[in-house]
């Protein structure tokens, strides 16, 4: 886990409603459905001036409060223009990374985080402003958590 500074950057792709309780149940889960629509329904293949940058996002942002808010989860590729995109704005990031099978290790990888803010050794506090899942490699993937 590292901190790292990023510079103002925007995604585009298709986005849903939900909260961990939601997402946490199988039954009720909406990211699985979101990511078969996107794949099924070629949104990238769809996606105007999509930046060079090959890898797919998925986006947690519009957080009501808190890990037990409501927020809105968007899939999608960085693009070059703010049309019909998440501006995700130059902000401070705590990245989680882990290595394993999809979609198992986005789930290791989340209780990471989620372990880590719970901890009495946790150094920072989470801003809540965006989060990101980043998958530019086949077997890895980056959390990166806003903080303040």
């Amino acid at each position: 886990m590292k901190v790292k500074y990023l510079e103002k950057f925007y995604v585009s792709g298709i986005t849903t409603r939900t909260n961990n309780e939601t997402e946490l149940n199988e039954e009720t889960a909406q990211i699985p459905a979101l990511w078969d629509k996107y794949a099924e329904e070629n949104i990238e293949g769809k996606t105007f001036n999509k930046a060079k940058s090959m890898a797919m996002y998925g986006v947690y942002n519009k957080y009501e409060s808190d890990v037990n808010s409501d927020y809105d989860y968007t899939i999608g590729v960085e693009v070059t223009k703010p049309k019909n995109a998440i501006t995700i704005e130059k902000d401070r990031y705590l990245v989680f990374t882990k290595n394993g099978e999809f979609p198992e290790v986005v789930i290791e990888a989340w209780k990471d985080v989620w372990d880590y803010f719970a901890s009495e050794a946790c150094e920072y506090e989470r801003a809540y402003n965006y989060d990101f899942e980043k998958y530019a490699k086949e077997d890895e993937i980056e959390i990166y958590i806003s903080i303040k």
